[in-house]
């Protein structure tokens, strides 16, 4: 499945359900919202090209579990952070911070092709994850302090795992940079939801290896 994959679409709920809805509180309505989005957004994507991680730090485990599954229902999934949560909805993998638990300790809970993937800041080195999230690369409004690492950054060692550019990458033209310059797919959190589909960054990431 990694081979194939190009984009990661980080969630951000404020983003993907009606302000009215999500200020109701009623949890079956908004996932249904929630799922409605991740439809939209992988809709016309080429299997297996588009993985969605459901990113809520903010919310505790069961209405987390709702949003995960209401977006297993139109794509594969990992979930930042909550192994518990992942596992109890059978997710593909989980996302851990840099801060978070380890790779070995993670993989010692989950079962065998269990995706593990990290976020790195720095050189990703020998790293034991299935994918590293590197960046960010260029600016981004999500961290407005953090200074972008650039396209140079892509080309750093990374072991075997699935490089994934992150940070800014609100266009496909960057996605395409991106690719070019080393990344293998491109994670995005506002241009996921604010937009009709991500077919376009999926080619553009596709264009962009084409290009290396």
């Amino acid at each position: 499945m990694l081979a194939a994959l190009r984009v990661v679409a980080i969630t951000d709920r404020r983003l993907m359900v009606p302000a009215d809805i999500l200020a109701a509180g009623h949890w079956p309505t908004i996932a249904t919202a929630f799922g409605s989005a991740v439809e939209r957004a992988v809709a016309g994507c080429s299997p297996d090209s588009v993985i969605v991680q459901v990113r809520e730090k903010a919310l505790d485990g069961g209405p987390l579990l709702r949003l995960v599954r209401a977006a297993q229902l139109h794509a594969t999934v990992v979930v930042n952070d909550r192994l518990d949560v992942a596992l109890a909805a059978g997710a593909r993998g989980v996302h851990l911070p840099e801060r978070g638990l380890s790779v070995d300790d993670a993989r010692a809970l989950a079962p065998r092709g269990f995706l593990v993937g990290v976020s790195r800041h720095a050189a990703p080195g020998d790293t034991a994850a299935d994918l590293v999230h590197l960046g960010p690369i260029w600016p981004t409004p999500s961290k407005p302090d953090a200074i972008p690492l650039g396209e140079a950054a892509l080309r750093w060692p990374h072991a075997s795992a699935v490089l994934v550019a992150v940070g800014g990458i609100d266009s496909p033209d960057r996605a395409r940079r991106a690719a070019a310059a080393g990344a293998a797919a491109v994670a995005t959190i506002r241009a996921a939801w604010t937009g009709a589909s991500l077919a376009a960054f999926v080619a553009a990431v596709e264009s962009g290896l084409t290009d290396r």
